[in-house]
């Protein structure tokens, strides 16, 4: 149990709630791990194995960064708004 609640702490990115719509927040507990690992083997189901095989911190670190990555993307594409 300790070291679900370390990898926890150590990738909030993966595992802190971001407050996302209900749909989604759905999906995601129905799916759990298995949308991340298709994600990371590109929707090919020949390379899920390969995506098993990869070290946990490695897996995390790639995840993570990824999250990361999409929420900064996200933000790029709102509008420029002024507050007045």
């Amino acid at each position: 149990m300790q070291f679900i609640e370390k990898l926890k702490e150590s990738y909030p990115e993966i595992y802190e709630s971001s407050g996302g719509e209900k749909q989604a927040t759905d999906y995601f507990v129905k799916w759990g791990w298995y949308v991340s690992i298709e994600m990371i083997a590109n929707n090919d189901i020949l390379k899920i194995d390969k995506v098993l095989a990869t070290k946990v911190h490695e897996f995390h670190t790639f995840l993570a960064h990824k999250l990361d990555r999409q929420k900064m993307e996200a933000q790029l594409r709102k509008p420029n708004v002024r507050q007045l």
